[in-house]
Formats: structure tokens, C-alpha cells, sequence
């Protein structure tokens, strides 16, 4: 958090942002995870803020006590259908009700020693796409979409093989800073929901079902992409679809 809590204390006087996810990685492995919590709950007091964990890290009083302290809960990613049983058990124990979804697709495909991206119409891929409207804040920058935060850093770590044509894509892409001008940012604002050239990266096919078995296919995610009504924040500040203790 320290990085670049400067620019995150710039962004909270310039936007304001109904919800926030955390994401990964596995965000229950980074040790600063409660500053995480409890600053961005003083930013932006008013938002549903949650923490979208894999749930094999389990930790229950822990992460209780970040519900009962910063009022911050926890979506469950399911990424393998045969554990999903066993974790939705385990996480009973510490809340009443979620909702969890069970992934099947990435930006990056694996071939035998190497990674690299997809090549779709930008057009369908953006259609297709179930985190569209989820932009991404990522060392105190705000992107498009987190394919293009976590790319570069991808690229770091592993073998990720792009043509020169994708490079120049890639590294072409510039986020906002906390210093950007307003035009910039309302220039933003009014472009968030139409695709980008780079939006080729990821698949044109979405497919994924709920824990409970339905199949979908390109279909974004039902509940987290709702815009949330004025009215409404008090009571999506505890809401159903995200893991709550079963006191609240």
C-alpha cells in the first residue's frame, strides 16, 4: 500500500467508485492486505468493497475480523470444478451466503514452454468479455481492464511471446495517473465501454458456469457489473451476493 498510497489519497478526490475488488494474484497471500482494507474503507467510505480470494488460504478469524472492522467481504473464485463442493463447506463456516463462479478462460494460453495471448476481433472479445466494466487500478494508475495492468508484469515473470505487432500494442497502451488532466479523464468516462484495440488479447468465447452447475456461454457476470442506485447503498453495503458473516 505504501507505494503508492500518494496516488491513491489523488484518485479519492477525483472519483468517487460504488465498488472495489480486490484481486490477484491471491490477494490473501500479500501481508499488507488489512492496510489495503482499512485505507481504501476511508477513501471511499460509502463503497461495497471485497476481496475476490481463490478461498484455499483459509483463514477464518482473520477474515472476519475484516468484515467486523472495515465492513470489507469476500467473493469466492472457483477455478476448479471438482474442489468447488469442498470450499463452498468450508466457507459456510464463516458466512451465510455467497455466490461464486467457476472461470475457464485467460487472457494468456499456455503452450508446451512458453505463453502467449489470443488474436480476436477486439469488437467480439470486448462483447464477450465479463470485466468490462471492471477498470483496474494497478500501482496507482487506472487502466481499461486488467489484462492490460497485468501484462507487463506478466512478461517479468514468464516466457510471454508476443509478434511485434502485439508489442507495439502492448506497450503502446497508456494508463491515467492520479495527475491526468480532466479532459483525460472524462475522456475516459465517456469511452469506458467501448473496446480497444488491445481487447484482441483476450478470447472471443466466454465461458463459465455458477457453483451450482449452469452453463453460460458469453454472457458477462450477472451481479457485480449492476449499477448501484444512490437509494440502494446503504443496503448493498451488506448485500447477498458476497460472502457475509452470517451475523450481519
Amino acid at each position: 500500500w505504501d507505494d503508492h498510497a500518494e496516488e491513491y489519497e489523488k484518485w479519492a478526490k477525483r472519483i468517487d467508485i460504488p465498488r472495489i475488488t480486490i484481486i490477484g494474484g491471491e490477494p490473501t497471500l500479500n501481508p499488507d492486505l488489512e492496510k489495503w482494507c482499512a485505507n481504501l474503507r476511508r477513501l471511499w467510505p460509502n463503497a461495497v468493497i471485497m476481496v475476490q480470494t481463490n478461498g484455499t488460504y483459509f483463514k477464518p478469524e482473520k477474515y472476519k475480523r475484516l468484515w467486523d472492522d472495515y465492513a470489507v467481504g469476500f467473493g469466492l473464485s472457483l477455478h476448479d470444478p471438482s474442489t468447488a463442493e469442498a470450499l463452498k463447506e468450508q466457507w459456510k463456516s464463516l458466512a451465510g451466503s455467497f455466490e461464486a463462479f467457476v472461470f475457464h478462460q485467460s487472457t494468456i494460453i499456455k503452450q508446451e514452454d512458453y505463453w502467449t495471448v489470443h488474436r480476436s476481433n477486439p469488437r467480439r472479445a470486448f462483447d464477450a468479455c465479463d470485466m468490462k466494466h471492471d477498470h483496474t487500478m494497478f500501482n496507482g494508475k487506472l487502466y481499461k481492464c486488467p489484462a492490460m495492468s497485468s501484462l507487463p508484469e506478466f512478461m517479468t515473470q514468464f516466457d510471454l511471446r508476443l509478434d511485434q505487432r502485439q508489442m507495439n500494442m502492448l506497450l503502446g497502451y497508456q494508463p491515467l495517473t492520479a495527475d491526468c488532466s480532466d479532459e483525460q479523464l472524462l475522456d475516459f468516462v465517456a469511452t469506458k465501454d467501448n473496446h480497444i484495440p488491445q481487447c484482441e488479447f483476450c478470447p472471443e468465447h466466454i465461458k463459465w458456469h455458477t457453483a451450482l452447475g449452469e452453463l453460460k456461454e458469453n454472457l458477462p457476470k450477472p451481479v457485480f457489473d449492476e449499477p448501484v442506485k444512490e437509494e440502494d447503498l446503504e443496503r448493498v453495503r451488506y448485500p447477498t451476493h458476497w460472502l457475509t458473516p452470517s451475523s450481519k
